[in-house]
Protein backbone atom coordinates (compact mmCIF):
# COMPACT_ATOMS: atom_id res chain seq x y z
CA UNK A 1 0.00 0.00 0.00
CA UNK A 2 2.00 3.10 -1.22
CA UNK A 3 0.34 5.55 0.81
CA UNK A 4 3.75 7.55 2.50
CA UNK A 5 3.82 10.36 0.40
CA UNK A 6 -0.14 11.24 1.45
CA UNK A 7 -0.11 10.00 4.98
CA UNK A 8 2.69 11.33 7.21
CA UNK A 9 1.72 10.11 11.04
CA UNK A 10 4.97 11.94 12.40
CA UNK A 11 4.53 15.41 11.08
CA UNK A 12 0.81 16.85 12.16
CA UNK A 13 1.20 20.01 10.68
CA UNK A 14 2.54 18.64 7.06
CA UNK A 15 -0.63 17.52 5.22
CA UNK A 16 -2.94 20.41 6.60
CA UNK A 17 -3.25 21.85 3.49
CA UNK A 18 -5.14 19.51 2.35
CA UNK A 19 -7.53 18.79 4.74
CA UNK A 20 -11.35 20.11 3.96
CA UNK A 21 -12.50 22.50 6.67
CA UNK A 22 -15.80 20.87 7.97
CA UNK A 23 -19.05 21.67 5.97
CA UNK A 24 -16.79 23.53 3.27
CA UNK A 25 -15.39 22.21 -0.09
CA UNK A 26 -12.23 24.09 1.17
CA UNK A 27 -9.52 23.13 1.65
CA UNK A 28 -6.61 24.25 4.01
CA UNK A 29 -7.85 23.53 7.46
CA UNK A 30 -4.28 24.43 8.56
CA UNK A 31 -4.62 28.25 8.34
CA UNK A 32 -4.74 31.41 9.42
CA UNK A 33 -8.31 31.37 8.56
CA UNK A 34 -9.69 28.03 10.05
CA UNK A 35 -6.98 28.33 12.86
CA UNK A 36 -5.47 31.51 13.90
CA UNK A 37 -4.33 30.72 17.48
CA UNK A 38 -1.80 27.80 16.38
CA UNK A 39 -1.11 29.68 13.21
CA UNK A 40 0.14 32.48 15.10
CA UNK A 41 2.19 29.99 17.45
CA UNK A 42 4.28 29.21 14.18
CA UNK A 43 2.22 25.52 12.90
CA UNK A 44 2.78 25.43 9.19
CA UNK A 45 2.96 22.43 6.76
CA UNK A 46 6.38 23.50 5.54
CA UNK A 47 7.79 23.27 9.40
CA UNK A 48 10.39 20.48 10.10
CA UNK A 49 8.80 17.19 12.43
CA UNK A 50 11.02 18.39 15.28
CA UNK A 51 9.52 21.81 15.04
CA UNK A 52 6.45 20.57 15.04
CA UNK A 53 6.49 18.18 17.39
CA UNK A 54 7.68 21.03 19.64
CA UNK A 55 5.04 23.02 19.17
CA UNK A 56 2.60 20.24 19.70
CA UNK A 57 4.41 19.22 23.64
CA UNK A 58 4.35 23.44 23.98
CA UNK A 59 0.56 23.48 23.20
CA UNK A 60 -0.44 20.41 25.19
CA UNK A 61 1.91 21.20 28.28
CA UNK A 62 -0.22 24.20 28.50
CA UNK A 63 -3.62 22.28 27.81
CA UNK A 64 -2.39 20.02 30.70
CA UNK A 65 -1.57 22.75 33.46
CA UNK A 66 -4.50 24.73 32.77
CA UNK A 67 -6.49 21.42 33.56
CA UNK A 68 -4.22 20.60 36.44
CA UNK A 69 -5.29 24.15 37.84
CA UNK A 70 -8.29 23.94 37.49
CA UNK A 71 -8.67 20.51 39.35
CA UNK A 72 -6.20 21.54 42.12
CA UNK A 73 -8.74 25.69 42.61
CA UNK A 74 -11.36 25.14 41.30
CA UNK A 75 -13.06 28.26 42.35
CA UNK A 76 -10.27 30.66 41.36
CA UNK A 77 -10.86 33.07 38.65
CA UNK A 78 -8.48 32.43 35.86
CA UNK A 79 -7.65 33.44 32.26
CA UNK A 80 -9.19 31.61 29.24
CA UNK A 81 -7.92 33.91 26.69
CA UNK A 82 -4.31 32.76 26.70
CA UNK A 83 -3.13 31.83 22.76
CA UNK A 84 -2.04 28.05 23.99
CA UNK A 85 -5.46 27.19 25.14
CA UNK A 86 -7.07 28.55 22.26
CA UNK A 87 -4.73 26.76 20.25
CA UNK A 88 -5.63 23.40 22.19
CA UNK A 89 -8.96 23.59 20.89
CA UNK A 90 -7.70 24.18 17.48
CA UNK A 91 -5.57 21.79 17.42
CA UNK A 92 -8.15 18.76 18.72
CA UNK A 93 -10.32 19.92 16.19
CA UNK A 94 -8.04 19.66 13.07
CA UNK A 95 -6.82 16.49 14.17
CA UNK A 96 -9.98 14.87 14.57
CA UNK A 97 -10.50 15.99 10.84
CA UNK A 98 -6.89 15.37 9.64
CA UNK A 99 -7.29 11.72 10.50
CA UNK A 100 -10.43 11.10 8.63
CA UNK A 101 -8.81 12.96 5.81
CA UNK A 102 -6.34 9.96 6.20
CA UNK A 103 -8.67 7.08 6.70
CA UNK A 104 -10.42 8.19 3.10
CA UNK A 105 -7.58 7.74 1.32
CA UNK A 106 -7.05 4.41 2.21
CA UNK A 107 -9.95 1.89 0.49
CA UNK A 108 -11.43 -1.79 1.69
CA UNK A 109 -8.98 -3.48 -1.61
CA UNK A 110 -5.84 -0.99 -0.03
CA UNK A 111 -6.66 -3.14 3.43
CA UNK A 112 -7.46 -6.61 1.65
CA UNK A 113 -4.46 -6.35 -0.61
CA UNK A 114 -2.10 -5.73 3.06
CA UNK A 115 -3.90 -8.09 5.85
CA UNK A 116 -2.25 -10.82 5.41
CA UNK A 117 1.20 -9.01 5.69
CA UNK A 118 0.10 -8.10 9.16
CA UNK A 119 1.79 -9.59 11.96
CA UNK A 120 -0.42 -7.90 14.88
CA UNK A 121 -3.66 -9.42 12.85
CA UNK A 122 -2.44 -12.92 12.96
CA UNK A 123 -1.63 -12.40 16.51
CA UNK A 124 -4.54 -11.16 17.64
CA UNK A 125 -6.55 -14.23 15.51
CA UNK A 126 -4.60 -16.71 16.99
CA UNK A 127 -5.58 -15.80 20.83
CA UNK A 128 -8.66 -15.54 19.71
CA UNK A 129 -9.08 -18.95 18.38
CA UNK A 130 -7.08 -19.99 21.74
CA UNK A 131 -10.00 -18.86 23.63
CA UNK A 132 -7.74 -16.06 25.03
CA UNK A 133 -9.28 -12.43 25.58
CA UNK A 134 -7.07 -9.67 24.04
CA UNK A 135 -7.38 -6.02 25.29
CA UNK A 136 -5.59 -3.65 23.25
CA UNK A 137 -4.76 -0.16 24.56
CA UNK A 138 -4.07 2.08 21.46
CA UNK A 139 -3.45 5.86 22.02
CA UNK A 140 -4.18 5.57 18.08
CA UNK A 141 -6.97 8.22 16.58
CA UNK A 142 -7.65 6.31 13.62
CA UNK A 143 -9.59 3.45 12.59
CA UNK A 144 -7.50 1.36 10.83
CA UNK A 145 -7.27 -1.87 13.61
CA UNK A 146 -10.83 -1.98 13.83
CA UNK A 147 -11.00 -1.79 9.69
CA UNK A 148 -8.57 -4.78 9.73
CA UNK A 149 -10.22 -6.52 12.47
CA UNK A 150 -13.38 -6.46 10.55
CA UNK A 151 -11.93 -7.42 7.24
CA UNK A 152 -10.57 -10.47 9.46
CA UNK A 153 -13.87 -11.45 10.53
CA UNK A 154 -12.71 -10.60 14.77
CA UNK A 155 -15.72 -9.35 16.70
CA UNK A 156 -14.08 -6.82 19.00
CA UNK A 157 -16.20 -3.75 21.02
CA UNK A 158 -14.75 -0.77 22.25
CA UNK A 159 -14.41 -0.53 25.57
CA UNK A 160 -17.22 2.36 27.21
CA UNK A 161 -18.93 2.58 23.67
CA UNK A 162 -20.75 -0.49 23.65
CA UNK A 163 -21.43 -3.77 25.96
CA UNK A 164 -20.84 -6.63 23.40
CA UNK A 165 -18.94 -9.68 25.10
CA UNK A 166 -16.24 -10.21 22.32
CA UNK A 167 -12.90 -11.67 23.57
CA UNK A 168 -10.69 -8.79 21.75
CA UNK A 169 -11.74 -5.36 23.61
CA UNK A 170 -10.11 -1.91 22.40
CA UNK A 171 -9.59 0.79 24.95
CA UNK A 172 -9.03 4.22 23.26
CA UNK A 173 -8.33 6.45 26.28
CA UNK A 174 -6.71 9.53 24.04
CA UNK A 175 -10.03 9.36 21.92
CA UNK A 176 -10.85 8.39 18.37
CA UNK A 177 -12.62 9.80 14.82
CA UNK A 178 -15.09 7.25 15.49
CA UNK A 179 -16.32 8.82 18.99
CA UNK A 180 -18.58 10.56 17.54
CA UNK A 181 -20.85 13.00 20.06
CA UNK A 182 -24.54 12.09 19.38
CA UNK A 183 -25.18 16.24 19.30
CA UNK A 184 -24.50 17.39 15.92
CA UNK A 185 -23.96 20.95 14.17
CA UNK A 186 -27.37 21.54 12.44
CA UNK A 187 -27.30 21.31 8.79
CA UNK A 188 -27.35 24.91 7.64
CA UNK A 189 -25.32 26.04 10.71
CA UNK A 190 -21.72 26.89 9.89
CA UNK A 191 -18.53 24.95 11.44
CA UNK A 192 -16.99 26.85 14.45
CA UNK A 193 -14.08 25.85 16.37
CA UNK A 194 -15.41 25.32 20.07
CA UNK A 195 -13.43 26.12 23.72
CA UNK A 196 -13.33 22.84 24.50
CA UNK A 197 -11.54 23.70 27.83
CA UNK A 198 -13.53 27.04 28.54
CA UNK A 199 -16.74 25.38 28.00
CA UNK A 200 -18.81 22.98 30.27
CA UNK A 201 -20.17 20.57 28.07
CA UNK A 202 -21.07 17.06 29.48
CA UNK A 203 -19.02 14.24 27.70
CA UNK A 204 -20.14 11.02 29.00
CA UNK A 205 -19.48 7.38 27.48
CA UNK A 206 -23.45 7.64 26.78
CA UNK A 207 -23.26 11.29 25.02
CA UNK A 208 -21.51 9.19 21.91
CA UNK A 209 -21.55 6.65 19.23
CA UNK A 210 -19.46 4.81 17.43
CA UNK A 211 -19.59 5.92 13.81
CA UNK A 212 -16.99 4.89 10.86
CA UNK A 213 -18.65 6.41 8.28
CA UNK A 214 -17.29 9.98 9.08
CA UNK A 215 -17.42 12.16 5.69
CA UNK A 216 -20.47 14.04 6.97
CA UNK A 217 -20.17 13.83 10.40
CA UNK A 218 -20.18 16.96 12.56
CA UNK A 219 -20.33 16.60 16.12
CA UNK A 220 -20.29 20.17 18.12
CA UNK A 221 -17.16 18.45 20.44
CA UNK A 222 -14.35 15.95 19.31
CA UNK A 223 -13.47 12.93 21.38
CA UNK A 224 -9.39 13.62 20.74
CA UNK A 225 -6.87 14.46 22.94
CA UNK A 226 -3.91 15.29 21.07
CA UNK A 227 -0.69 13.64 21.26
CA UNK A 228 1.41 14.24 24.64
CA UNK A 229 -1.43 15.05 26.75
CA UNK A 230 -2.34 13.63 30.19
CA UNK A 231 -5.86 12.02 29.51
CA UNK A 232 -6.03 11.99 33.70
CA UNK A 233 -6.41 15.57 33.35
CA UNK A 234 -9.28 15.84 31.98
CA UNK A 235 -12.40 15.78 33.54
CA UNK A 236 -14.62 14.56 30.56
CA UNK A 237 -16.53 11.29 31.95
CA UNK A 238 -15.78 9.11 28.65
CA UNK A 239 -12.19 9.49 29.36
CA UNK A 240 -12.58 8.32 33.19
CA UNK A 241 -14.51 5.25 32.10
CA UNK A 242 -12.04 4.23 30.24
CA UNK A 243 -9.09 4.48 32.43
CA UNK A 244 -11.75 2.83 35.17
CA UNK A 245 -11.63 -0.77 32.48
CA UNK A 246 -7.71 0.37 31.85
CA UNK A 247 -7.30 -0.10 35.90
CA UNK A 248 -9.54 -2.94 36.07
CA UNK A 249 -7.78 -5.28 33.97
CA UNK A 250 -4.17 -4.63 34.62
CA UNK A 251 -5.04 -5.04 38.70
CA UNK A 252 -6.04 -8.51 37.73
CA UNK A 253 -3.20 -9.20 35.60
CA UNK A 254 -1.16 -12.84 36.62
CA UNK A 255 2.25 -13.83 35.32
CA UNK A 256 0.63 -16.06 33.25
CA UNK A 257 -0.58 -13.24 31.21
CA UNK A 258 1.45 -11.65 28.38
CA UNK A 259 1.86 -8.31 27.07
CA UNK A 260 2.41 -6.81 23.43
CA UNK A 261 3.87 -3.61 22.77
CA UNK A 262 3.99 -1.85 19.20
CA UNK A 263 5.54 0.98 18.84
CA UNK A 264 4.94 3.52 21.38
CA UNK A 265 6.35 7.15 22.57
CA UNK A 266 7.58 8.11 25.79
CA UNK A 267 7.55 11.49 25.64
CA UNK A 268 8.11 13.29 29.32
CA UNK A 269 4.87 14.70 29.25
CA UNK A 270 2.64 11.31 28.76
CA UNK A 271 5.16 9.24 31.10
CA UNK A 272 2.99 9.12 33.85
CA UNK A 273 -0.04 8.09 32.12
CA UNK A 274 2.15 4.53 31.11
CA UNK A 275 3.45 4.07 33.89
CA UNK A 276 0.65 4.07 36.20
CA UNK A 277 -0.31 1.15 33.83
CA UNK A 278 3.16 -0.50 33.76
CA UNK A 279 3.62 -0.11 37.54
CA UNK A 280 0.15 -2.08 38.04
CA UNK A 281 1.24 -5.18 35.91
CA UNK A 282 2.14 -8.47 37.52
CA UNK A 283 6.12 -8.09 36.99
CA UNK A 284 6.45 -11.47 36.34
CA UNK A 285 4.43 -11.70 32.88
CA UNK A 286 6.06 -12.08 29.51
CA UNK A 287 6.43 -8.43 27.67
CA UNK A 288 7.16 -8.16 24.32
CA UNK A 289 8.47 -4.95 22.74
CA UNK A 290 8.34 -4.52 18.75
CA UNK A 291 9.91 -1.53 17.94
CA UNK A 292 13.25 -0.78 15.48
CA UNK A 293 14.25 1.93 17.58
CA UNK A 294 12.72 1.87 21.10
CA UNK A 295 13.07 4.97 23.12
CA UNK A 296 16.05 4.65 25.56
CA UNK A 297 14.22 5.29 28.61
CA UNK A 298 11.03 3.28 27.87
CA UNK A 299 13.53 0.40 27.20
CA UNK A 300 15.15 0.76 30.65
CA UNK A 301 12.06 0.93 32.19
CA UNK A 302 10.95 -2.32 31.11
CA UNK A 303 14.45 -3.78 31.40
CA UNK A 304 14.16 -2.72 35.64
CA UNK A 305 10.33 -3.76 35.91
CA UNK A 306 10.12 -7.18 34.12
CA UNK A 307 12.11 -10.29 33.87
CA UNK A 308 11.02 -11.82 31.46
CA UNK A 309 11.03 -8.87 28.71
CA UNK A 310 11.91 -9.13 25.36
CA UNK A 311 12.60 -6.53 22.50
CA UNK A 312 11.74 -7.32 18.78
CA UNK A 313 13.15 -5.21 15.59
CA UNK A 314 10.79 -7.15 13.75
CA UNK A 315 7.05 -7.84 14.21
CA UNK A 316 7.76 -10.65 11.57
CA UNK A 317 9.33 -13.05 14.67
CA UNK A 318 6.23 -13.02 16.44
CA UNK A 319 4.54 -14.61 13.28
CA UNK A 320 7.48 -17.13 13.01
CA UNK A 321 6.42 -17.88 16.84
CA UNK A 322 2.86 -18.31 16.38
CA UNK A 323 3.81 -21.03 13.79
CA UNK A 324 6.11 -22.43 16.01
CA UNK A 325 2.79 -23.46 17.83
CA UNK A 326 3.96 -20.93 21.52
Amino acid sequence: MEKAEEIDLANLFSKGEHVLYPKTNTRGFLSRKYTPDLWNLGARTYMSYEAATQLVTDVITCANVYNLSVEKRPNEERDSSNIYIHAYSELSSYLRYLFIYYDSLVSEKDLKNIIDEIELIHYIKNRVLRQKKVYIITYNYDVFLERLLKLADIPFSIYGFDDSKADVILFKPHGSISFSFKIKIQEYSPYNIRDLIAESISQNSTDFEIKYDLQEDYPIVNAIIPPAGDAERFGFGWIKDIRKGIDEIVSKSTSKDEMMMFGLSYWHVDRNELDEILLSLDNKMEVRFVNPKPPTALEAVLTSLFKNYIHFSNSKLIVEDIADGE
